[in-house]
């Protein structure tokens, strides 16, 4: 049996206090420190993901340079606003995916334009898709609801499998003249399709949507981070953060003028 002085005894006491203190001391800090915020986190990917690197030029978006329009200047346009047809791509115009079958979207302003045709073409400028939509009208003829429009790649209507390495090109145009073609308004886009990560394959499916978004910016896939973000947008459309994240990625590829649209 072990005997302890007076003073032996104090100085235990003392001892057990400090540490409780200590303790107490830990456990208020630890509380009072937070983790990073997943928007903050989310808006820093999508922040960089997709700018081209640093000292090299960065080409003219879709927005303007990549929109054709044939005898508008002469015609006038059938755009109904002062937005433009967009196509929602990086800056280089390329996109990469590891899908077989990627979505595209674009912004569709307000526009009389009857109808819309979509083109997929390969590498040697092989027609492999095309598809024409009417498309809704108001009253007044024109489309009612503006925003950002979206056309997933369908794995029917004998379209193969997108092949990985290789680029497509895709169109998009506005059919003001039926009879004249030559009025189209159009833009466009290109799709790299690349080798899937398999790491970031596998956490995909254990991660929040928001750590989706996340997990395919970090692996630079246009296709895909635009994608979840809008299913986001479309779930959860008052989620500030989501909003905030969704003007974080369009500004950081030029397409400041359309970031606070909605998406359909």
């Amino acid at each position: 049996m072990a005997w302890f002085t007076r003073s032996s005894r104090f100085i235990i006491l003392v001892t057990i206090l400090a540490v409780a203190l200590m303790l107490g001391f830990v456990t208020h800090v630890s509380g009072q420190v937070q983790a990073p915020s997943s928007s903050a986190s989310l808006n820093s990917k999508l922040e960089n993901a997709f700018r081209p690197p640093r000292g090299t030029s960065s080409p003219v978006n879709t927005a303007s340079g990549g929109t054709r329009q044939g005898k508008d200047e002469e015609h006038g346009t059938c755009i109904e606003s002062n937005r433009p047809l967009v196509a929602l791509v990086p800056d280089s115009g390329i996109g990469e995916t590891a899908a077989e079958y990627p979505t595209v979207f674009w912004y569709m302003p307000q526009t009389a334009a009857r109808a819309l045709e979509f083109v997929l073409r390969d590498e040697n400028v092989n027609d492999l898709y095309r598809v024409k939509y009417l498309l809704p009208k108001s009253r007044k003829g024109v489309v009612s609801t503006p925003g950002i429009m979206s056309l997933a790649l369908p794995s029917f209507a004998s379209l193969s499998p997108l092949k990985t390495g290789q680029e497509y090109y895709w169109q998009l145009a506005l059919i003001c003249n039926p009879t004249d073609r030559l009025e189209d308004i159009i833009v466009e886009g290109w799709i790299k399709r690349v080798d899937p990560d398999q790491t970031v394959a596998l956490r995909v499916q254990k991660a929040t949507p928001q750590e989706r978004v996340a997990l395919y910016a970090g692996d630079r896939l246009w296709y895909e981070t635009l994608t979840s973000l809008v299913e986001l947008r479309r779930s959860s459309p008052d989620d500030k953060d989501v909003a905030e994240a969704w003007k974080t990625l369009l500004d950081s590829v030029g397409l400041e003028a359309i970031s606070s649209e909605w998406v359909k």
